[in-house]
């Protein structure tokens, strides 16, 4: 919903997948100021999948894949990422998929 929100005239929003995932989130921004649609596009839609891989079930484990995602992009050391009080997740960080779409753009 962040990009459609700014087509609908947002001025400001409450991004909180923006705090790991930064620089997809910036891509949206930077090319919503331009002119190439086809650029803000490609973006949305990258931060549209990522945040359908981020916020899955179980919603309990979104704090360690936050953090997953935080330390992916060097944001938070991988130390920290640790979640203590949420459920166990598989694997020992975010998927292949993920990381493919943080580095995307």
């Amino acid at each position: 919903m962040f990009a459609p929100s700014l087509l609908w005239g947002a001025e400001s929003a409450l991004v909180g997948l923006g705090a790991a995932a930064v620089g997809v989130t910036a891509e949206v921004l930077r090319a919503f100021a331009g002119d190439d649609l086809p650029r803000f596009t490609e973006a949305s839609l990258r931060l549209d999948r990522l945040a359908a891989a981020k916020f899955t079930a179980g919603m309990e484990g979104y704090v360690q894949r936050m953090l997953w995602l935080a330390a992916a992009e060097g944001r938070i050391p991988a130390s920290h990422a640790h979640d203590p009080y949420g459920p166990p997740l598989p694997g020992e960080g975010p998927t292949a998929a993920l990381l493919d779409l943080l580095r995307a753009g």
